[in-house]
């Protein structure tokens, strides 16, 4: 059907508000007049430009990094000092809080050496014995608790003093016809007053700790006796003539070894300079001494799976129940397994949709059932002990958490409650809104932070009983590490009027584990939010692994990378002071887990480093053991460290214990010390009313003569 159109005919444009605002109206741009692509092409292609330009700003982004990057100053790097090839194998490092000395696990020895010196002192040996884990605490003058486990279970004790190590006490040592009893973890109080073991049951999986009591002022006497009945022996035998002129050929060497001490028997190891003892005693020799063993307080069992009682009666239930004056654990209830299996069913089909994206049980059940302890001083949290002045400064009670299951929960027990029963109830249990990941507490105990894996952070007072701080750190990690700075790099708040400390501030050092370290500050009623000092990095080489506090230079600390660079770092303005390097042939050995210490009054640094293969991409296992090395960085020499190692800090205690009787002290001894200033006001005050007085009598006087000039009648009324 033909259709005419007018010629000369002119459309009239349609207003501004009927005009579409959809992308894909073309009406308005003639270049873009063509069909539609159909679906499913148009959302293929609109899902494509998306992730084009989601590409495009991960590029942007890294492009921007790498360019302040680059024009960021670079930190100096300082190369080692020292490469130790006799301890490249360690398998642990614990230094001592005077820094005087290093502990060294390696292979078939114990050995200990001069922090600054690097010399060694004593090696324990023994065949067949790998020692992993190890913790060092000062229980006297320069003698020193040593607390080890090796790779077959077994967990020792060790004494070092004067130079030389005892072995005191094998904590699980079997004997008859007992089966194998594994420990997997051994640590010490902080001054040697009480010793915490986890132990194993291979055979029933069956899991428990316990703490034992040391006799530490009986050791003390013991290893002093033991000290002079040596030094005896030393002066009555004569030395042979052939050692005199081997010391003095080699002045720099560690003094031999007597033949004839009575813990120790020389031995040679290949991979210390000097023997060892070993645990058994050849034919002829002395046997080693005795010591006094440790006492068993407390045994806590780890905690099993949620079932249902096995009682018949309501009656026996109430009698098992818990009585009610704490908060209990959750194992003595009247629910039947009935009860808790048809509970499970109803939750299983009302949120069957969510379900499926929990973790299964099975991954649950396999998770390490681990004990985390920390020995505490008495509070008002946990008052027993806190009125015996014999219990000052010494643990009372101990606080454990248990990794695996139940791990929202952490128990105290009580280390010092009468009782001849080693299984003891908890007297406080703290539940917790998430899984606890991590718990530390101040070197006096009487700070505590709980770190969760939802990435909150709780600071308890434990002397005062209060809460210090709430505050989230991390949304989407949980909390890794945590450290307390001592109170001397923080601001003090100080009061206006009262003459006493009210409270102490001091920093936590919080890591998480996507590698974002923060600044926390604990003060009492500090709301600041948290610093962040290292933000987390998208890159995952560059995520950082392992941060420790450089001993006496709090603000600075040690920062480790998963690509295996070591930085130092100030932790109070974020600034890079300089980067560790080792050898171009080496690299550091697991930076996941890095083997590092810091000794010698933080003066001193320790890595482990591997070798580099040029040949291969790996290296072999049965070639590692000959490729690690120790190397040994002195920080004294870094210039950029120079200012932080002649700054003083002051030395103060994490809380103040300001008692009745002491804030009476202090305002008696405010109000004395201002008595002068007071009797000079006082006097002061009496030559100006004086003033005064004579003033106010003078206008007296004026006032007077004007009344009577004005109003003479009233003088001749008077008279009359």
């Amino acid at each position: 059907m033909p259709v005419y159109v007018r010629k000369n005919m002119v459309i009239t444009p349609p207003s501004l508000s009927a005009l579409s605002d959809h992308e894909d109206d073309f009406v308005t741009d003639p270049d873009q007049v063509r069909d539609l692509l159909p679906q499913p092409y148009r959302m293929i292609t609109k899902l494509m430009y998306d992730t084009l330009d989601e590409i495009w700003g991960v590029i942007q982004d890294r492009e921007e990094t790498r360019i302040a990057e680059s024009k960021r100053i670079k930190p100096p790097k300082y190369q080692c000092a020292l490469q130790m090839q006799n301890y490249g194998n360690a398998l642990c490092m614990r230094d001592t809080q005077d820094g005087r000395y290093l502990f060294i696990g390696i292979p078939e020895a114990l050995a200990v050496i001069d922090s600054i010196k690097q010399q060694t002192l004593s090696v324990w040996d023994e065949d067949k014995v790998r020692i992993v884990e190890l913790e060092v605490c000062l229980i006297g003058v320069q003698t020193y608790l040593v607390s080890t486990i090796d790779d077959s279970g077994l967990g020792r004790i060790f004494a070092f003093a004067n130079e030389t190590l005892h072995l005191m006490k094998i904590m699980n040592e079997q004997g008859g016809e007992g089966g194998k009893i594994n420990a997997t973890k051994c640590e010490p109080s902080n001054e040697g007053d009480y010793l915490g073991i986890a132990l194993e049951d291979p055979s029933s999986s069956e899991k428990w700790l316990e703490v034992h009591r040391l006799p530490r002022d009986t050791w003390l006497r013991e290893l002093e006796s033991l000290s002079q009945s040596s030094t005896e022996k030393k002066r009555a035998s004569p030395v042979p003539a052939e050692e005199q002129s081997e010391n003095s050929e080699n002045p720099g060497a560690p003094p031999s070894e007597p033949q004839n001490q009575e813990d120790n028997t020389t031995q040679e190891h290949p991979n210390s300079p000097r023997g060892g003892s070993p645990s058994g005693t050849a034919p002829g020799e002395k046997a080693p001494p005795k010591f006094s063993a440790p006492v068993l307080v407390l045994k806590v069992k780890a905690p099993s799976s949620i079932s249902g009682t096995q009682c018949i009666t309501p009656y026996h239930a109430f009698k098992q129940v818990d009585s009610g004056d704490v908060i209990g654990t959750g194992q003595n209830h009247m629910f039947t397994s009935q009860h808790l299996d048809h509970r499970k069913v109803i939750f299983d089909h009302l949120h069957e949709q969510y379900i499926k994206y929990l973790p299964s049980e099975d991954k649950q059940a396999n998770q390490p059932l681990m004990p985390s302890f920390h020995f505490l001083s008495a509070g008002r949290i946990l008052p027993l002990g806190l009125d015996q002045p014999a219990q000052k400064g010494k643990p009372t009670s101990v606080a454990v958490r248990w990794s695996g299951r139940n791990s929202s929960q952490i128990i105290f027990y009580s280390l010092i409650r009468p009782s001849k029963d080693v299984e003891l109830k908890p007297e406080v249990v703290w539940p917790h809104s998430d899984d606890v990941t991590v718990t530390q507490t101040s070197p006096c105990s009487q700070l505590m932070a709980i770190g969760l894996a939802s990435g909150i952070i709780t600071v308890w007072d434990m002397y005062q009983g209060v809460q210090r701080r709430v505050v989230r750190v991390s949304d989407d990690s949980p909390v890794s590490k945590l450290i307390f700075l001592t109170p001397g790099v923080c601001p003090q708040h100080t009061p206006e009027y009262q003459p006493y400390q009210r409270g102490i501030a001091c920093y936590l050092l919080v890591c998480t584990k996507d590698g974002q370290v923060s600044l926390i500050n604990c003060a009492k009623g500090c709301m600041d939010d948290p610093i962040i000092v290292i933000k987390p990095s998208a890159i995952d080489e560059e995520m950082v692994t392992n941060v420790e506090v450089v001993p006496f230079l709090p603000d600075v600390m040690c920062v480790v990378k998963k690509n295996g660079t070591v930085l130092l770092q100030d932790i109070l303005t974020s600034a890079m002071l300089c980067e560790v390097t080792l050898p171009t042939t080496h690299t550091l050995f697991t930076p996941v887990r890095p083997l590092i210490s810091l000794a010698g009054h933080g003066h001193m640094l320790y890595l482990q480093g591997l070798q580099k293969d040029p040949n291969q991409n790996y290296v072999n296992e049965s070639e590692v053991l000959g490729m690690q090395s120790l190397f040994v960085f002195q920080l004294r020499s870094f210039p950029t460290l120079d200012r932080y190692i002649r700054k003083a800090y002051t030395e103060k205690s994490y809380i103040v214990h300001s008692t009745a009787d002491k804030r009476v002290d202090a305002l008696l001894q405010e109000r004395l010390s201002v008595q002068a200033l007071r009797q000079k006001r006082m006097q002061e005050r009496w030559s100006s009313l004086k003033d005064e007085l004579a003033l106010i009598r003078m206008v007296k006087q004026a006032n007077k003569q004007k009344v009577e000039t004005d109003f003479p009648y009233v003088s001749v009324v008077r008279t009359i």
